[in-house]
């Protein structure tokens, strides 16, 4: 016991002293450039700077996310923004104490006490702590709930990677305030690679004109009025950066490198991780089950048409494991399901959900690194839907009485948005075929308009009286 708090208190002291070196790695470049934030920087920096002004109202954020989308690099980032001024700091990463040190963060927690010579309810000045990957303590919850009770001069940020772990845990619910880091918007994607700010108030505007307009030609009459003010953000700007951007440029470790062999080896990794990681830590399958799960999400990957029964066949697991993995898969935000729209007894039932990946690289890297089996076309098609479906919950993430389903029949549109008690049908690609998926829909469901998210070489934007459709090409979506 003796030798174990030791080791703690040497690694707590080699932290300490290396902590805003480490934390500079994440906020400069190889040029000693400062690296642009995520949007979410701001809103996650107010909470610490209203805590340091002496509110106590919000003292604990947990950052949650899909791994490889950059919370690591926030926590840095934010780190690095209050290295200077008079409170203790501590940044530590569970996984390194949990699994190089073999040590609880309760027993970390007790050894910094003894290093600053202060119990938490005997604090003289304020204590940041900044704790990533905090799923890997199993009582991290618990010590977390302990912390905020004892003493209201710790603020702390947690991160974790598994979605699964960190919202099911009772005793963080009516303390902490949960955010949530998505992958890369494309604007986001511009700004941190290329320096390109944002266009100030286009993304609400466009986004107010998609969604929330009464008629198709309202959606594009305000459209067409922001065309102009999209050009001038997009000057410079080639149709190779929207390929890019589609294909991996939705996760930011990707602007370490431009060698693509290595950016999907880490998208392979990250997969790697969530299924040998975060999924068999739950310990509810066999080492055999596990070693499945990567060609499941390849036939994911490909399919057309998915169905548990299948997959269950194809890979000798039970139907009722199959539905517990993929359960797990969205948990740990690899995959977005969407329901077929209609009742949800006749979902269950009779038609098959939809998966897709939320972010178009991880498909995008099975397509590099191990091919697939359907058409060119069909697959910008999947990875084009990836992108949307992705955009559309990030959008959509906190409003209340919103559903995301899509039409199963055949010839049917790619999703049906439910909002404010009406609907819209989306369909995600161009020319006439598009519109009559969208028609096709329409007849069922009566929305009050449908959009073809287009991503044809015209990039035109166009309105169809008969269709009660508004064509939008991808470029202006994309800054939504």
């Amino acid at each position: 016991m003796a030798e174990l708090s030791e080791k703690i208190t040497n690694f707590l002291h080699e932290q300490i002293a290396q902590a805003d070196l480490k934390a500079k790695a994440y906020v400069f470049d190889e040029k000693n450039d400062k690296k642009l934030q995520r949007n979410i920087f701001v809103k996650m920096e107010a909470y610490l700077k209203s805590f340091l002004a002496g509110s106590t109202k919000i003292r604990w954020v947990t950052l949650t996310g899909l791994r490889g989308a950059g919370k690591t690099t926030l926590l840095s980032q934010l780190f690095h923004s209050v290295r200077n001024g008079d409170y203790y700091k501590l940044f530590i990463s569970l996984d390194q104490t949990s699994q190089i040190l073999g040590a609880s963060l309760d027993e970390v927690i007790s050894a910094y006490e003894d290093i600053i010579g202060k119990s938490l309810e005997a604090l003289d000045k304020p204590l940041l702590l900044f704790l990533d990957e905090v799923q890997y303590d199993e009582k991290w919850g618990i010590v977390l709930k302990s912390i905020y009770d004892r003493s209201n001069k710790v603020f702390v940020f947690a991160t974790g990677s598994a979605a699964l772990l960190m919202n099911s845990n009772t005793d963080i619910a009516r303390r902490t305030v949960f955010e949530k880091l998505f992958p890369l918007s494309f604007s986001e994607y511009l700004k941190v690679k290329n320096y390109k700010f944002e266009s100030k108030g286009l993304s609400k505007e466009i986004r107010t004109a998609l969604f929330f307009s009464n008629r198709a030609q309202d959606v594009y009459a305000a459209l067409k009025s922001l065309e102009r003010k999209a050009n001038q953000y997009y000057l410079g700007i080639t149709r190779h950066e929207f390929s890019k951007y589609l294909e991996y440029g939705s996760l930011p470790f990707m602007m370490v490198s431009e060698n693509e062999s290595i950016i999907y080896d880490q998208i392979s990794k990250i997969l790697d991780k969530v299924v040998s990681g975060d999924i068999a830590s739950i310990g509810r399958f066999s080492s055999e089950i596990i070693s499945k799960i990567p060609g499941i999400l390849y036939a994911v990957a490909d399919m057309d048409a998915f169905n548990f029964s299948t997959v269950s066949n194809s890979f000798g697991i039970s139907r009722p494991k199959v539905v517990e993995i993929f359960n797990l898969l969205e948990q740990t935000e690899i995959l977005h399901r969407i329901y077929p729209h209609g009742s949800h007894l006749n979902q269950a039932a009779k038609k098959p959900s939809k998966y897709l990946f939320s972010a178009p690289a991880f498909r995008a890297m099975y397509y590099k690194i191990l091919g697939n089996t359907i058409s060119a076309e069909n697959a910008q098609g999947k990875l084009l839907e990836d992108l949307v479906g992705m955009y559309l919950h990030r959008i959509f993430y906190r409003e209340h009485g919103v559903s995301l389903t899509y039409d199963s029949a055949q010839g049917g549109a790619d999703f049906i948005l439910g909002t404010g008690g009406q609907k819209i049908v989306i369909e995600v690609g161009a020319g006439e075929k598009g519109y009559r998926q969208v028609a096709a829909t329409a007849k069922k469901v009566k929305p009050k308009f449908g959009l073809i998210i287009s991503n044809n070489q015209n990039n035109t934007l166009e309105y169809s009286e008969e269709f009660n459709t508004v064509k939008v090409p991808l470029r202006l979506f994309l800054l939504a």
